[in-house]
């Protein structure tokens, strides 16, 4: 099973996630399963991931809240799959809510023979080199039956030597009871994959995949999985009240919807009124590079789109006086170029949302005569408006 899911990564899309809004924490909702539908065979952005029998899943409902129920009869092993690019270094703390209603009857992900669990949680990352089917490293939450809790080690299936695990919970733990996990996925990384690049991710997270299997052991399990999302504080965000409200969609609604052209942000106009967006990120003289945008401007950004998601942002490069028209109008385009790149590499955000534009010198909002009303001058604006 650790072999096939391994090379199941390279297949995975890479779909834009969502995001809450309107919580103290920033946060990154992978799943928030929404309604009872199956379109493709999968919830709403996901992909069906079948490796050998017949899978069996469906959307339950408890409390108000819509979790992926999934089944293997003893013979299966299949599982879900969606794209998911998370710098964990910003947001290291991966949280969810399972629980599992039967365990495989002697699974262990220690033996080969016996690697069964009735509930796997797996994030991918960026491969370390070729060829990339061998070389994704995976980080595993396994809910197993024999082996301990706290257990940590490598796959025993042919080519699993990048897939490794992580064990929370076991056969001590109460079946038929949900269980609220928190861990700090990049800490995790680190520990598992010390000895590549010293520990540290190649780059962003590129997909997450929910699993069951019982074809080894032959004796059936059930689980059941929700509300997973990636975080940038320490606290419990999955099962708080507040994130449950607070999601504002079951479909990706940083993308562009399907068919439709977005209308371009409207550039004139106050952009302090309550509601609009007015960001600036300072650059030093004759540079593009963006070194950081701030977290809580990166959640302003998306909280906008989320609220709007048939609104796009303008982003616009300025200047100081220095030099002459053309090379200003240029270096502004390619700053305002810049911050694009960084939103969508580093968050997800569909290049779709947010429109490109060199203002070079003609915009100043300070002195040119002084060097501090030129540092002032030599920036990029992130604006809009709700229509």
């Amino acid at each position: 099973m650790k072999k096939i899911i391994t090379r199941s990564w390279l297949l995975l899309l890479v779909l834009p996630v969502l995001f809450c809004a309107g919580v103290e924490a920033a946060v990154i909702p992978v799943a928030k399963f929404c309604s009872p539908d199956l379109p493709g065979g999968a919830p709403a952005g996901w992909a069906l991931e079948k490796k050998t029998g017949s899978p069996s899943l469906k959307i339950s409902k408890e409390d108000n809240n819509y979790y992926l129920h999934l089944r293997s009869q003893g013979n299966s092993s299949f599982g879900v799959r969606t794209g998911a690019r998370v710098n964990v270094k910003d947001f290291p703390i991966l949280s969810w809510r399972w629980k599992v209603e039967k365990m495989p009857v002697g699974g262990d992900v220690r033996k080969k023979t016996a690697d069964d669990q009735a509930l796997q949680v797996y994030v991918a990352f960026k491969e370390t080199g070729f060829p990339a089917v061998l070389n994704t490293p995976v980080v595993g939450y396994i809910w197993d039956n024999e082996a301990p809790k706290g257990w940590s080690g490598r796959s025993t299936q042919i080519g699993g030597d990048k897939m490794r695990y992580i064990v929370l919970r076991n056969k001590t733990d109460k079946t038929g009871q949900w269980y609220t996990e928190r861990r700090n996925l990049y800490e995790d990384y680190k520990k598992l994959f010390g000895d590549i690049n010293g520990g540290e991710p190649f780059g962003v997270t590129t997909g997450l995949q929910i699993h069951i299997n019982t074809q080894r052991t032959r004796t059936p399990a059930e689980g059941l999985i929700g509300e997973i999302c990636f975080s940038n504080e320490t606290k419990d965000i999955a099962a708080t009240k507040a994130a449950r409200e607070k999601i504002v969609s079951a479909t990706p609604v940083l993308s562009a919807p399907r068919g439709k052209a977005l209308p371009g942000a409207v550039l004139d106009g106050d952009f302090n009124r309550p509601g609009c967006v007015n960001i600036s990120v300072a650059f030093d003289t004759n540079s593009t590079q963006v070194d950081a945008i701030p977290k809580s401007s990166v959640q302003t950004v998306i909280e906008y789109l989320v609220k709007y998601p048939e609104n796009t942002l303008a982003i616009t490069g300025h200047t100081d006086s220095v030099g002459t028209n053309a090379v200003n109008l240029d270096l502004s385009r390619r700053r305002a170029q810049s911050v694009k790149q960084y939103l969508v590499e580093q968050y997800a955000i569909d290049e779709h949302r947010l429109t490109v534009r060199g203002a070079g010198k003609s915009q100043p909002i300070a002195d040119n005569d002084t060097p501090e009303g030129q540092a002032q001058n030599r920036r990029v604006t992130i604006q809009a408006c709700p229509q």
